[in-house]
């Protein structure tokens, strides 16, 4: 346990960008997928289509999975680093872990929705389009909006309290009067 309280945010955050580099490494690495670059349509000769999208998969397996969730765990660790080390307690490490697990939620549903569509072909209709699409819809900008609000709701309290905001006039009253602009 002592160990996890001398882990500093920026410690998170350069393990992040090692396994987002390990990942991407191996991506390059890996035989380009069969048709990577689509098939030929049916009927018009100078366009391709997409194409099987579980044939794209079939070479990196899950790394595009394990690469969002990475990239959203470095987002969070980044967002909860922009608030000064001395404010940051409790309340705003619960809200961010629910805030980061709530995004890991959506890229979880979104995924395996559309993994599930690739392997079966069927898919559930939510407000006329697919689910993986609706979670792409409203999850994605909509798990990380609740950071915005956040920011809004919190402002005074974790980045410009009153007592800066009265600092800071004060520091701007005394220079004014250094340079008689007062």
């Amino acid at each position: 346990m002592k160990f996890l309280k001398s882990v500093e945010p920026i410690h998170i955050v350069l393990l992040l960008l090692l396994v987002i580099a390990g990942i991407t490494g191996f991506v390059l690495m890996s035989e380009p997928p069969v048709d990577a670059t689509g098939v030929a349509h049916a009927t018009i000769p100078a366009m391709s289509v997409g194409g099987d999208g579980a044939s794209k998969l079939a070479t990196i397996g899950k790394a595009p999975f394990y690469f969002q969730i990475a990239v959203i765990l470095l987002a969070g660790a980044l967002l909860y680093m922009g608030v000064a080390p001395h404010k940051r307690d409790r309340t705003l490490l619960l809200f961010f872990a629910g805030g980061v697990g709530f995004a890991l939620f959506v890229w979880v549903m979104l995924f395996t929705g559309y993994e599930h569509y690739i392997l079966t072909g069927e898919t559930t209709v939510f407000l006329g389009f697919p689910m993986p699409t609706n979670w792409m819809f409203w999850g994605i900008w909509g798990s990380f909006a609740a950071f915005d609000l956040f920011y809004v709701i919190f402002f005074r309290r974790y980045f410009f309290t009153p007592d800066e905001e009265a600092e800071f006039d004060a520091l701007v009253e005394e220079l004014k009067s250094e340079r008689g602009d007062a």
